[in-house]
């Protein structure tokens, strides 16, 4: 692994810590299925990097854009970042 990488490896272990603790920590929250997600999210990440496939699109196995992964490292397809896309744009007003 590259140095990028594992830091950002290091990055994911510490939020897949962080996230674990609040499980524990937290057991009757309504929030915990996010929580759950989120971590499931984060250790699927860190075997993609483990595997040597981090970065690819799931669907359609094309490179997803470097700096998307620094900003969001859970981010499975190309798919996903439509999706974001769509919902993180600004409105243009006059």
């Amino acid at each position: 692994m590259n140095r990028k990488l594992e830091e950002l490896y290091t990055e994911l272990r510490m939020t897949q810590i962080e996230l674990a603790t609040t499980l524990r920590v937290k057991r009757q929250s309504k929030i915990n299925q996010y929580i759950e997600a989120e971590l499931k999210d984060v250790e699927e990440s860190m075997r993609r990097l483990e595997n040597g496939d981090f970065g690819t699109c799931e669907i359609s196995g094309e490179l997803i854009p470097e700096e998307i992964l620094a900003i969001i490292p859970t981010v499975k397809s190309k798919q996903d970042l439509q999706k974001m896309q769509h919902f993180y744009r600004k409105g243009f007003y006059y």
